[in-house]
């Protein structure tokens, strides 16, 4: 069992992404139906996974449920080359595996189990009961699932929850390993530097005709002129058709009614706090701090200033306003400090109140109750939204009946004149460039570069309206002359001479370097600025070069001032000294080995876990225990996609 973990380093995969995602699917998002996807009526188990098996019912629900929340982001192209029916069936099997295993342990879970688990889901709670028998069966009816099925997966997920602590129930953080994490965390070293960056040297260096003439020929190849083409098209501007429509108060009031919901003003509360701050404090430091927030809530409820109160003790940016935090409404402060602020009283002062950024001092001063807007109050508001709405459905009307039209009228000026639409031309441009007075037109430019000359196509929705096109005129793709292809010879010329430049200047700082020279004598012999950087802690980056991780052994070990060996990155050269180190103090960091070793614990027991389990996974396959049915999984995944 133990030899595995020498092993361990990439057992955390991407399958353990997508199990998550079968567990999610099955056990909290369940209020989104699945109906409009087929059904394939198969028998047949996909897999075996020692002495239990994966139904073509189980293995479809999954990856139909997958599929269907990626779609928009996945063609069939893409499905293919990926092959998610294998990546879906993996977590499928690593999840039986789970089961299989914690069932050769000797673990079980009893129905009592299960029925908490259950209850325990909000989805089947109101008002804090269960929401019934047949609405429970309806919901999971609604999600492809039988109640034998979704209690069979309760029971799996409890399962595998015993068998993580089973096997993790011996997984600890030694002293050595939280100093280490302790130190990565809190050693810390600024430096003096300078960047080379051949992006920037690129005004410094020019390129003569003849040297573009020279780069052109070796490199030919490499320039073209894309396709252009060219269309004509009848235009139906829906800020214009705005003007052509009226818009009656039923069709107003209609509106406010089908959107009651969203003219809803919700409920807000005007507070002040007084924060003590208790982040990367130790458990000792922290009682002193609520100590100390005690004694100043005894006299906020006394009576005294809280204003006064939150200038003198608050460690909050607010404090000088005397921990004034406006007006807010629900889910813009974190759920503790929100639930006790909405549930005060005007003029209350809440207990100590503790979240993520410390403990608060909680004093309402205003409320604002929830109510609806009438609809008298918006009319005006919504009238230019029913406007649009109506303008577009006209546009798309007319564009309708253009298309239609022109399929036996191809005179698309007196087609377009006919129905009061616009006839513009867009320029010879490629399929990337964009059409201005059409705003976002993608679906039309894709549509461009798909026609035949002189072909006139159907009636098209772009940002600003409907268009209608006639494609008259294609310019093939070709090699590039020189004077076509003259603006990206010149910057190109000019990236390569930039980018010798900047080697040449990194070479000049290396020799000076380790000639014994300091780095100012280095960046004035190549015409850089030093810096100063900000306290920096191992694996930082600086905002010119990017990552400076290969760094952390120098920055935390070279003597104060020596220049330490550059470093070149995607051209970019970072030539660097250290001015200040930030030492360890061994009290703090004994102090906190605890905390750091609760904050590590967690990822080392799911690391341990991802290890076992795909140990457990290789010895099953390797006994041939494991066996997929790949002519059933791709005819279930082919007939979904």
């Amino acid at each position: 069992m133990l030899d595995f973990m020498r092993r361990q380093r990439s057992a955390l995969k991407w399958v353990w992404v997508i199990l998550i995602f079968i567990f999610s699917v099955t056990l909290v998002t369940l209020y989104i139906p699945f109906g409009d996807l087929p059904n394939v009526s198969i028998t047949n188990d996909v897999a075996s996974i020692g002495h239990d098996s994966i139904s073509s019912h189980e293995f479809q629900s999954a990856y139909r449920n997958y599929i269907d929340r990626m779609r928009g982001q996945l063609n069939p192209e893409m499905l293919r080359a990926f092959r998610f029916e294998r990546q879906i069936m993996d977590a499928l099997v690593t999840r039986h595996v789970m089961t299989e295993e914690a069932k050769r342990l000797g673990l079980n879970v009893s129905s009592a189990e299960i029925e908490q688990k259950i209850l325990e889901n909000p989805v089947f709670r109101e008002n804090g009961t269960f929401i019934g028998q047949s609405r429970y069966q309806a919901v999971l009816a609604q999600n492809n699932l039988t109640i034998d099925e979704f209690e069979s997966n309760v029971g799996n997920e409890i399962l595998t929850e015993k068998l993580r602590s089973f096997i993790t129930a011996a997984v600890h953080v030694s002293d050595q390993e939280a100093e280490e994490e302790y130190k990565r965390r809190n050693e810390k070293g600024k430096l003096d530097y300078f960047v080379i960056d051949a992006s920037k040297l690129e005004d410094k260096v020019s390129a003569s005709d003849q040297e573009q003439r020279e780069y052109y020929e070796k490199n030919k190849a490499k320039y073209t002129v894309n396709e252009k083409r060219k269309a004509k098209y009848a235009f139906l501007e829906s800020l214009k058709l705005r003007s052509q429509v009226t818009v009656t108060d039923d069709e107003l009031r209609q509106y406010y009614e089908q959107h009651r919901s969203e003219y809803t003003v919700p409920e807000r509360v005007k507070a002040q706090h007084i924060l003590f701050k208790t982040q990367e404090k130790t458990p000792e430091e922290i009682e002193k701090i609520k100590d100390k927030a005690r004694q100043v809530l005894e006299r906020a409820k006394k009576g005294e200033d809280f204003g006064s109160l939150a200038k003198q003790f608050s460690e909050d940016s607010t404090a000088e306003a005397g921990g004034d935090l406006g007006d807010f409404g629900r889910g813009q402060m974190v759920p503790e400090f929100e639930r006790v602020a909405f549930s005060l009283g005007v003029g209350a002062i809440s207990d100590l109140v503790q979240t993520q950024f410390g403990i608060h001092i909680i004093k309402v001063t205003g409320k604002q109750q929830a109510r609806e807007r009438p609809f008298e109050e918006l009319k005006e508001a919504i009238r230019p939204i029913v406007e649009t709405r109506k303008a577009e459905q006209k546009g798309s009307d007319l564009a309708q009946q253009i298309a239609v039209e022109l399929v036996n009228n191809k005179n698309l000026d007196a087609v377009a004149a006919k129905f009061g639409a616009q006839v513009k031309e867009t320029p010879l441009m490629e399929q990337s460039e964009s059409i201005a007075q059409l705003g976002n037109a993608t679906e039309f430019q894709r549509r461009m570069f798909m026609m035949n000359k002189g072909e006139i196509g159907t009636a098209i929705q772009v940002d600003r309206g409907y268009v209608v096109p006639q494609l008259i005129d294609i310019a093939p793709s070709h090699p590039a002359s020189l004077e076509e292809a003259q603006t990206r010879v010149l910057a190109d010329v000019k990236t390569e001479k930039a980018k010798q430049l900047a080697a040449d200047k990194a070479k000049q700082v290396q020799d000076l370097l380790k000639g014994g020279k300091d780095l100012a004598t280095a960046a004035k012999a190549v015409g850089a600025e030093i810096k100063a950087s900000d306290l920096l802690t191992r694996g930082a980056s600086l905002p010119e070069f990017g990552s400076i991780a290969e760094l952390d052994k120098e920055m935390l070990s070279l003597p104060i001032g020596k220049a330490g060996t550059p470093i070149t990155i995607a051209g970019k050269t970072l030539a660097f000294a250290v001015k200040e180190r930030q030492q360890i103090n061994p009290e703090e960091m004994k102090k906190s080995l605890d905390m750091v070793r609760n904050e590590m614990l967690p990822g080392r027991r799911e690391q341990y876990f991802s290890a076992y389990i795909q140990e457990v996974k290789k010895r099953m396959e390797a006994g041939r225990q494991i066996k997929i049915n790949e002519s059933i999984m791709s005819q279930i995944a082919q007939s979904i996609s």
